[in-house]
């Protein structure tokens, strides 16, 4: 039961939801015990007092506790999904309204002052926010989007009838109604105004100024209106009165929810990780102390196991992009790094032979061509290969990517797509291109219309997949929803596709295939038809009544009318790459991973993959036909690990460089947290067989999410029927990790944590709680993107984090990633980190540009960019690190590249880690022994010792007393296979040694 059924049963249905969740989750548990975690500071809390008997209510962390006036021990109280935010009791007392997103949007739902009895008050796919009580207690005010800008609205708590309020453009947020009921007040920008109910005019109560304005609050008698004010200085409580506004108490991190009056002269607030009361006359302040229990159940369950030596062949599943021919009798497809053609109930023979990225093959409609993009030339471009004779033509060559390309009818042109996400037409014949589109948010592919005058694509409007219609001769544009509220499944090869008869776009929608019927423009005649009923992707037509897709690593054919789907074999296999070379690495100095000092004057004997034993040097060593590698001047450490990466959300524009480029910088492993599923299973079955130069590949599919979605990678997740394809999808694609995304509901995330976790799978999201209490493994972000937005996190505030996070996540056992952007500002100590020759060989010029615009802010030279960070940013996130370690947590180094900087991210966060205050020794760790065991490698991974795979760094300096030591790299082994940074450089036109 889920977002239908929740609307039609209201609060009913939110006590079957949670009790089902709850039991799903539970059969996943071993006998561990729970632990229980009492905690007396509390990040970004918010408080409510009850008008009855002056109860306090607060929201920590999610869960509502209520305890006396007075403070001491709180008492939790409601439901573990409530997901309860912005609580305020009604005016007797008796029910508490909040906002909550426990069917996947935000409404407004009341609970009984002891947190039971939920009612929902509003329905729909829309975000409602921030209720306020009306004085007589008969309406709630609130803001809603269901108009399309956010608008002040209330409902009556008896009907349900809703009112809108304001009507303006802006955004008018966080109501509060004055005294007398006849006007409310709300944040628009960074003042507050206030509406009269009577006649609709506006006045300003509090006038603009600099920095940040909310949660604005009226006292009792209307004389003051308390709020939140932020500056550079932190966030203070502040009153307006009489035209003047004056700061009250002292604290500089007030959280940002309305402070609640007690009477016409005090207030009560959460700030500094405390419920403070302030007088608003005298500014006098005193501290209500609380202790809040949270109990955490955290599983115990048997890990996936690796098998990283067997040479058995292994059935491929990563086939990316696959395309039916016209006449129906062929497929081409990426998979194992080339590209491969295969008849239907045939053998697939490959199409190129390179270890280049080729990438989105097409079909010309006359199937005599197959258009691709490749970077052999150096970047991605687009070629066009005659199917019959194999001879190919190179038809782009400027000095970005194109990619992503599409015939017109005649076969005259290609539409294709570049790196800055710009949709263009290519004449074949004299190369002139044509732009149709600027920049979208990481489009999907285009698909022509077969009268040739339209392109349909896959964009992001209002927070969905939707279809947007390219008229190629007007350059007008418009979007249609491929249902009411719905979304393509992901923005890549998901669709739509024009049928070639023009009565149809197919596409991925909540992961099945469905069909649209249009007219020639691509306007929609009527609703969509569901085609499947199985987990389904990447839908490519025939002939006008046949589409193929991909189900679960399989290809499929189908009628589109009522057609039985049948499988279209592959048989294409691979081995796992094993070298059988015997190596011996006389080592300067080793640090091992596991013990702080280095060991001086080594050998490592290498046999295969694995490390065979570690022994003092003997000159007089027999060769044994083993190869020797004098490292007799530099440091041997474990293979770094990247635990935070986006692999494919540019691996299309960067191709080949990326692997490179990682192992340059001594990244021998890296692991997805978000990513389209058959790109990242084609790129970790490519890496390994041995067909793509890189890292292995702990990867996972698309991020799931609720029914808004931001990110091209993102999976909406509309329905439990289609929870069920995405788990089928995570045991069939044999998943290394599902993540949760910001909008999936908790009771979701407890069921799919349990179901996961009797794969073996671990799971991990954005948030601490209520996740950690139902067996989620991991946090990504020290503070990271929510629900809520980036300005807001539960588990950091302005000022940083409290013990309510620090005990919670160290006890709890909950690793964090790093991710730390403020490490950029590391760049104005190394300047010439730019200049690296595997920069400047391995990184595309847009990239490059990206780095030194980094660089430029970080020496206070240019302007800084959304994600940038200052130096003091980076000592108050390390601050945060160290006050984890030392509680028992565990941080794992992960950069969140390329949307933070590829490769180089990771020595930079290992930098600020070492600059302010963490040791070496457990920066280093935080990228190899620990992020191993958070992967169920550690026997395997992380550490050099006798029987683990031979994963090595060589590098100048002293890694274990100078951190920066490490990026200086001269070669790496992977897999026991070792290259030198020459060589990893020399594809791309490099071969000089980083300085």
């Amino acid at each position: 039961m889920r977002t239908a059924d929740l609307r039609r049963f209201g609060g009913v249905a939110l006590v079957c939801v949670l009790a089902v969740s709850s039991a799903t989750a539970a059969e996943a548990r071993g006998h561990r015990p729970p632990t229980t975690v009492t905690v007396s500071e509390g990040t970004n809390l918010a408080v409510a007092v009850s008008p009855r008997d002056g109860t306090i209510v607060f929201d920590l962390q999610g869960q509502l506790f209520s305890m006396p006036r007075s403070g001491g021990t709180a008492t939790p109280i409601g439901e573990d999904f409530l997901d309860p935010f912005w609580p305020v009791f009604s005016p007797d007392g008796s029910r508490i309204a909040i906002q909550s997103f426990v069917d996947g949007m935000f409404h407004i739902r009341t609970v009984t002052a002891d947190g039971r009895n939920p009612r929902t008050l509003t329905r729909g796919e829309y975000d409602d926010l921030y209720p306020a009580w009306s004085p007589d207690g008969e309406r709630i005010a609130f803001t809603s989007d269901r108009e399309g800008t956010e608008d002040v609205w209330t409902v009556d708590v008896r009907s349900g009838a809703l009112k809108r309020i304001t009507t303006a453009a802006t955004r008018e947020a966080q109501p509060t109604w004055a005294p007398d009921g006849r006007s409310i007040a709300y944040v628009q920008g960074n003042t507050v105004e206030s509406v009269d109910l009577a006649t609709g005019a506006v006045r300003t109560v509090v006038p603009a100024s600099p920095g940040l304005i909310a949660a604005p609050s009226w006292s009792p008698d209307g004389r003051r209106l308390a709020f939140v004010r932020g500056g550079q200085g932190g966030r203070a409580l502040a009153v307006a009165e009489g035209g003047a506004v004056r700061q009250v108490g002292t604290y500089n991190d007030v959280f940002a929810f309305p402070p609640r009056w007690l009477s016409a002269d005090e207030l009560i607030y959460g700030a500094n990780g405390r419920i403070a009361v302030s007088h608003a006359g005298s500014g006098d302040t005193r501290v209500v102390p609380f202790k809040a229990t949270f109990s955490l159940q955290r599983d115990r369950y048997h890990r996936k196991e690796y098998d990283f030596d067997s040479r058995r062949p292994q059935r491929v599943r990563g086939i990316a992009g696959p395309a039916l021919s016209p006449d129906g009798r062929s497929v081409v497809f990426k998979a194992l790094n080339d590209l491969w053609l295969m008849p239907i109930g045939g053998k697939p023979t490959k199409l190129t032979r390179d270890p280049f990225y080729e990438v989105d093959p097409a079909w010309s409609r006359d199937g005599t061509k197959i258009a691709y993009a490749s970077d052999k030339a150096g970047t991605e471009d687009l070629y066009v290969l005659d199917v019959a004779s194999r001879r190919e033509q190179r038809v782009t060559s400027s000095p970005g990517a194109e990619v992503a390309p599409t015939w017109s009818p005649d076969g005259r042109t290609l539409a294709f797509q570049d790196q800055a996400y710009q949709t263009f037409t290519l004449d074949v014949a004299s190369g002139a291109t044509t732009r149709v589109l600027g920049p979208q948010n990481a489009p999907g592919r285009p698909s022509w219309s077969p009268d040739g005058r339209t392109l349909a694509l896959t964009v992001s409007v209002s927070e969905r997949n939707q279809i947007m219609l390219a008229d190629l001769a007007s350059g007008t544009t418009k979007t249609v929803e491929p249902a009411p509220f719905g979304s393509v499944s992901t923005r890549g090869d998901d669709g739509p596709i024009w049928s070639p008869d023009g009565r149809f776009l197919a596409f991925s929608m909540d992961s099945t295939i469905w069909v649209l019927p249009v007219g020639p423009g691509g306007n929609p005649t009527g609703p969509a038809r569901q085609v499947t009923r199985e987990a389904s992707d990447a839908p490519s037509w025939g002939d006008a009544k046949t589409l193929l897709y991909l189900h679960n690593g399989k290809l499929r054919l189908t009628a589109v009318d009522n057609g039985k789907p049948r499988d279209v074999p592959v048989d294409l296999a691979y081995t796992r790459d094993r070298p059988n070379t015997r190596t011996v690495i006389h080592a300067g100095r080793l640090w091992d991973g596991r013990n702080a000092e280095p060991r001086t004057d080594v050998d490592i004997l290498v046999d295969g993959n694995r490390i065979e034993r570690i022994e003092p040097h003997r000159p007089d060593r027999p060769r044994d036909g083993r190869r020797f590698v004098d490292a007799s001047g530099l440091t041997v450490t474990p293979g770094l690990v990247d635990m935070h990466v986006h692999q494919h959300l540019r691996s299309k524009f960067v191709g080949d460089r990326q692997g490179r480029l990682l192992l340059s910088y001594g990244i021998t492993t890296t692991r997805s947290t978000g990513d389209p599923v058959y790109r990242a299973l084609e790129d970790r079955e490519s890496l390994d067989a041995g067909a793509r130069t890189g890292p292995r590949f702990f990867m996972t599919g698309e991020m799931l999410e609720g029914s808004r979605v931001g990110w091209e990678f993102a999976r909406p997740v509309r329905s439990e029927q289609q929870l069920g394809l995405e788990l089928s999808r995570v045991r069939e694609l044999d998943y290394d990790l599902v993540k949760t995304y910001e909008r999936f509901p908790f009771d979701w995330q407890a069921e799919v944590t349990g179901r996961a976790h009797r794969l073996g799978i671990p799971t991990t999201s954005h948030y601490l709680y209520p996740g950690l209490a139902h067996g989620v493994d991991m946090k990504e972000h020290l503070a990271g993107p929510s629900k809520w937005g980036f300005g807001f996190a539960r588990d950091a505030s302005w000022a940083g984090v409290y013990e309510d996070v620090i005990q919670l996540a160290s006890r709890g056992g909950m690793p964090f990633s790093t991710t730390l952007f403020s490490a950029g500002s590391m760049l104005a100590d190394d300047p010439a980190m730019v200049d690296d020759p595997r920069v400047r060989t391995l990184y595309t010029p847009q990239e490059w540009q990206a780095l030194y615009a980094k660089l430029l802010c970080a020496q206070g030279r240019g302007p800084c960019g959304f994600l940038d960070g200052t130096p003091e940013q980076a000592r108050r996130d390390v601050g945060t690190i160290t006050r984890l370690l030392a509680a028992g947590g565990t941080v794992l180094a992960g950069t969140d590249a390329p949307l933070d900087s590829m490769a180089v991210s990771l020595h930079l966060n290992l930098r600020a880690m070492a600059k302010y205050g963490v040791t070496p020794f457990q920066a280093l760790q935080s990228a190899t022994l620990l992020s191993a065991r958070q992967l169920g490698v550690e026997d395997d991974l992380g550490s050099v010792e006798e029987g683990k795979l031979a994963d090595l760094v060589f590098t100048e300096g002293d890694p274990s007393r100078d951190v920066a030591a490490l990026s200086d790299i001269r070669q790496v082994m992977k897999n026991g296979r070792l290259s030198t940074v020459e060589e990893l450089l020399a594809p791309f036109g490099g071969g000089t040694a980083p300085r």
